[in-house]
């Protein structure tokens, strides 16, 4: 429908020809678009640390590299001083077992008091643990190759050959072939609108052709400071994507039921967004909420849902302007 608007006294001044349309209320399915990238989830991720004290050998991978399951990292040469611990745990042991053999005979010869039995058992004991102890650690290998325990890729190498180490030290971090995610930010406001599993389609920024099926696996509590989004986790099971790859993400919304109206009809002012539409022959201002998406807004407030809105001449109009309608 076209109107033509004029003054409140009748006078065609400052006249505006614009253009009307119907408010729809329709399900409203949208599209929402994002970039984001492949990132390791921590359950994913293997921190092939330094078991003791030593020096690194060989280093058998390098960053990026695809490995399989039991393939060597590292070789640790574990120190000197950590040997001589074993060695030693090993001897006390001996000398334990000798202790115990030598008052069992004098206990059976009513030469040894219960006490002293029970202290050589004692003492036979706590060495048989020391030395375990010592062996859990590794403590009794002198070069040990440290393997992937699963199939992916290496993301990171903190180690190189020759360099000492000590216990914990981080060496090198797997990234298995199932355990990336796809993290992608979303406006705040469309949070609500998602929810676990919700299907998630990936492709490539490079090739858009290639398409990967994924779903939300979850949804992060609060907005990143720096990009003003909320993450989302898309879980992908998929061996042939890598940590770090550029990804974009489609997620089809269906927000229900909304008023829709195009987004040209919608302005806004320090007083926030508001609406025209033309009630007996006169421009009525209607402040409303909205919201955009693409093309279409969305809107709520006290608006005449039997009215249109108009789209195209509202700048020129002003609240109360009188208007004429022409064919």
């Amino acid at each position: 429908m076209v109107v033509l608007a004029t003054s409140a006294v009748g006078q065609e001044l400052e006249t505006a020809w614009v253009k009307t349309e119907s408010i729809r209320y329709a399900e409203m399915n949208y599209q929402l678009s994002g970039y984001g990238v492949m990132t390791a989830s921590p359950e994913a991720q293997f921190n092939a640390n330094s078991p003791r004290q030593g020096q690194i050998g060989k280093v058998y991978v390098l960053p990026g590299k695809k490995i399989k399951k039991g393939e060597p990292l590292y070789e640790l040469i574990t120190a000197a001083s950590v040997l001589k611990g074993f060695n030693q745990a090993e001897l006390q042991l001996k000398t334990a077992k000798k202790d115990f053999e030598r008052v069992q005979r004098l206990y059976q010869d009513n030469l040894a008091s219960n006490s002293q039995l029970a202290n050589a058992k004692k003492a036979l004991f706590d060495a048989e643990s020391s030395l375990n102890a010592e062996i859990k650690l590794g403590n009794n290998i002198q070069r040990d190759i440290i393997r992937a325990p699963f199939s992916g890729v290496v993301t990171l190498i903190s180690i190189e050959s020759g360099m000492r180490v000590q216990p914990g030290q981080s060496a090198i971090t797997v990234v298995a072939d199932k355990g990336l995610y796809f993290q992608m930010g979303v406006l705040p406001e469309l949070v609500s609108s998602l929810s676990i599993n919700t299907p998630v389609h990936i492709s490539s920024v490079f090739d858009p052709g290639v398409m990967i099926n994924g779903h939300i696996k979850y949804i992060t509590g609060m907005v990143d400071q720096t990009t003003g989004l909320v993450n989302l986790f898309v879980d992908v099971n998929d061996s042939h994507l890598s940590p770090g790859m550029r990804m974009q993400g489609n997620i089809q919304i269906n927000l229900g039921k909304k008023w829709q109206v195009p987004r040209s009809a919608v302005l806004s002012d320090d007083q926030g967004y508001y609406i025209f539409q033309i009630r007996n022959n006169h421009a009525k201002r209607i402040n409303v909420e909205a919201k955009e998406y693409d093309e279409i807004t969305v809107i709520e407030g006290p608006f005449d849902r039997e009215l249109p809105v108009v789209v195209l001449g509202n700048y020129e109009l002003k609240e109360g302007m009188a208007v004429k309608v022409t064919q």
